[in-house]
């Protein structure tokens, strides 16, 4: 099952169903005047951005191989397995569990909001170095964007006792988790 699922980014097929899904559910749940929109409305953005990056219309894995990593079509050293693995672990579970753990600490949305921000920098960032658009940039821009506000909304007007420590913390767990995400990545097994 993980193996069908994983071949060709067959889970990324998911990814618009999903997006839609959350952003009705965050809508009829919660308005843009709550702080918990603002800690939740990245899993619906990077859902339609994981829909760009491996979807629609696709090839992250065959850039990061390419482009980024220099190497022959047909080499891998990103695989579909990975892809997989650093998708739905780091990003359906991750997010899922943050999100429902923001309603007990709305400091647990600023790791949403902080892990998606490093994603969208590394994006923008790619973009400009490589003067070239990448799988992905689409939503990641107008995610960074969103994610900015969120992160202000939460601090201004969420319960955070020490909010200066929430963003320390999160922007050191976001930097350790996308170190780690680049070493699998880059890796070859």
């Amino acid at each position: 099952m993980i193996e069908k699922m994983a071949e060709k980014q067959n889970w990324a097929k998911l990814t618009p169903w999903l997006g839609v899904a959350t952003i009705i559910l965050l809508f009829i749940y919660t308005s843009p005047t709550e702080v918990i929109f603002w800690a939740l409305i990245n899993i619906p953005l990077y859902l339609f951005h994981q829909t760009e990056e491996h979807y629609l219309p696709g090839g992250f894995k065959q850039y990061i191989n390419t482009v980024i990593n220099k190497l022959p079509e047909g080499e891998e050293i990103l695989t579909d397995k990975k892809v997989f693995w650093i998708n739905i672990l780091l990003v359906w579970v991750a997010f899922s569990i943050f999100g429902v753990l923001s309603f007990v600490n709305i400091g647990f949305g600023l790791l949403i909001i902080f892990f998606s921000l490093m994603n969208c920098a590394t994006h923008i960032v790619t973009a400009i170095k490589q003067k070239e658009w990448n799988p992905g940039l689409v939503i990641a821009s107008l995610q960074f964007i969103i994610s900015i506000y969120g992160a202000y909304f939460i601090s201004i007007y969420g319960d955070i006792s020490d909010v200066f420590a929430w963003w320390i913390a999160t922007i050191l767990f976001s930097i350790i988790v996308h170190i780690g995400i680049y070493k699998l990545a880059m890796t070859k097994n």
